[in-house]
Parts: C-alpha cells; structure tokens; sequence
C-alpha cells in the first residue's frame, strides 16, 4: 500500500473517531444534563396543600450556606388547612397523564391559575405549595400539577425537554379545565416557578386559553442558558451544542422547536408578570430583564417584579407578603371573575 493511501486512512479514522466520541459526548451531556428523577424527593414526600415545609440543608433550592438559614422555616401561616382539594389525572398526550390537586378555596372569586414546579421537585414542593397558599388566600382555584416525567405524573423518558414538550402538555391541561371544571379562558392563568417557569414562557405559543402568565424566574436567549446550565452540571460549556445535535437526531427532541420571542411574541395582548431575586445562582436574572424588555419592545404588557438579595425563589420567602401582593394583584386585574 502506498504511503499516501496509508495516511489518508488514518487520517479518515482519526477524523470518524473524533467525530464519533464528539458525538457521544454530546449525548452523555444531553442525557444527563436533563434527566429528572421521576419521582418525589424525599424532602416532600410527606409535603401537601395542609401542611408543607421547606428542605434539609443541602436540599434546597440553591447551593451553599445561604440555604441554612431556611431549614426548618415555619411555613405554618401558609398553610392550607380546612381548604379542599381533591386529586385529578390529567391525560394529555397517549399513555402520558400528569397528576394534580384541583384546590378550591372557600369563597371563590371565579378565578382560576395553573400553578407548576421546577426541574427535580413536584407539586410537593414549597415552591409552588406557598405561591399556591398566596392564591387560594385571594379566592383563586388552583390546579397543581406535576410535569411530565417528575414527582406522580407519566415517566416517559426521565429527562425534560427545556419546555417544549411539557408547555404542549399544558395547553392540553387548559383545554381539559374548560372542559371538565367549566373555566373560561378569560378566567384562567398559569404560574410556573423555575423550570417550570421556562414551561409557562412557552405556552402563549400553545393555547389562547390562557389569558396571563406569571413566572418565577425565566430564560430569553436560549444559548446562554443552555450553556449555563451545561456548566451548572459540570460539564464544558462548548459541548452545549453537541447535545442539542444529540436530543434532536438521536432522541426525537427539539430542545429550540419553540423560541422564547416567538412565545413572547405570541402573547398579543395577553399580560405576563415576571418575579425574580437579583442574586439568583440558577437562573441569571440579566436573563428576566431581558425577557421583559424585549415583551414592552413588541408590545406585550410586561412586568419585572425584583427581590434585591434574593437567590433562586428566594424572594417568596425574603418578602412573603409583598410577593404574595404582586402574584395575586397581577392575576386579579387580568382575569375575568
């Protein structure tokens, strides 16, 4: 065989191999940057709309020491006792249910909000539980639901889909309250903290059954967050690329089928309200400025409500009762009794 022959086929194997372990690479950050746990944490297995508390040091919300301080917070004036809630399967896709409590509060203000949760935890969480707590309080029915692949509802894959997946689950979930619990799309609203919140950022693009939409925390350019979040889990962030490749062609999912803008965009006259801590670890709150300024620049009627100091959700628990005021007001005024 000639040299050059020789080279040439070692240079194409050279070439397929990086290719090849690229390409895995990408899948391993892909499959196991957004694996969610299908299940409840251990945390709130015992957490319910009657009485719920916040997690063990090293479990909460955000890392480091500031958590400590929050570890066995008294949550007991927000809890929902004495409130009836009953327990719904909500089948939105062939073989996928996600499981909810419908919470109905004991004067009604004809008003409805779809509450979800973060990235690993379920509707077992004080995160949604105390935002829900601030609504019920106000006259609002609440449904609670867990996402798709996480705390009781389907486990398809075990790994979520940076809401695109779970924001088409939801404009299933509005048409089903229409349907089934009689809510007017005039009447509803969904809240989303987190993960969750990047779901509810989405749905304007699904549904016009839903008329206003408040998140805790929230993601606009997409590839700054992807990267973060690559990072976030200890990973280079360059492969963030490689596994948006992975999730597309080998797995089916397109991580950017959905922008932001488009969403936002999508919203029309429909309000959205944005609550977020300026000292957020998890999600960057550059990330929700720019989110709201790019809704007022296409005309939507947006809003940033800012928690000075506060890290990932922090601020419903730094300014419960100011939180509380801005969640409720925001909904009272663009929902229709």
């Amino acid at each position: 065989m000639k040299k050059s022959a020789r080279w040439g086929i070692i240079a194409g194997a050279t070439v397929a191999a990086l290719v090849g372990g690229a390409l895995a690479a990408g899948d391993y950050v892909y499959t196991s940057g957004t694996a969610v746990s299908c299940s409840v944490n251990l945390d709130d297995v015992q957490n319910n709309p009657e009485h719920y508390w916040t997690q063990s040091s090293g479990n909460g919300p955000f890392e480091g020491p500031g958590w400590d301080k929050w570890v066995g917070y008294d949550l007991s004036a927000y809890w929902m006792k004495n409130v009836p809630f009953e327990e719904d399967i909500i089948p939105v896709a062939d073989d996928i249910n996600l499981s909810a409590w419908w919470i109905t509060p004991a004067f009604p203000n004809g008003k409805t909000v779809i509450v979800t949760h973060g990235i690993n935890t379920s509707r077992r969480d004080y995160t949604v539980l105390l935002p829900t707590s601030m609504l019920v309080k106000e006259g609002f029915n609440v449904l609670l639901v867990d996402r798709r692949d996480e705390g009781e509802s389907t486990c398809t894959d075990g790994r979520h889909s940076a809401g695109q997946e779970e924001s088409d689950d939801f404009a299933v979930v509005a048409d089903w309250l229409v349907a089934t619990k009689g809510v007017h799309p005039k009447s509803l609203g969904m809240f989303g903290v987190s993960g969750g919140a990047i779901t509810t950022s989405l749905v304007p693009a699904k549904t016009d059954k839903i008329s206003a939409f408040a998140m805790e925390g929230t993601i606009f350019d997409f590839s700054a967050a992807a990267q973060h979040e690559v990072e976030f889990k200890g990973f280079p962030g360059f492969l963030w690329q490689l596994a948006l490749f992975s999730a597309q062609w080998f797995h089916g999912v397109n991580l950017t089928e959905t922008s932001v803008t488009s969403a936002i965009e999508a919203a029309g006259k429909r309000p959205m309200l944005v609550l977020h801590g300026d000292a957020d670890q998890r999600l960057a709150y550059q990330s929700s400025v720019d989110f709201v300024a790019y809704a007022k620049s296409v005309g939507v009627d947006a809003t940033l409500e800012t928690f000075k100091g506060a890290d990932h959700t922090e601020g419903m628990l730094t300014e419960t009762e100011r939180y509380a005021d801005a969640l409720t007001s925001f909904f009272n005024a663009n929902l229709a009794p």
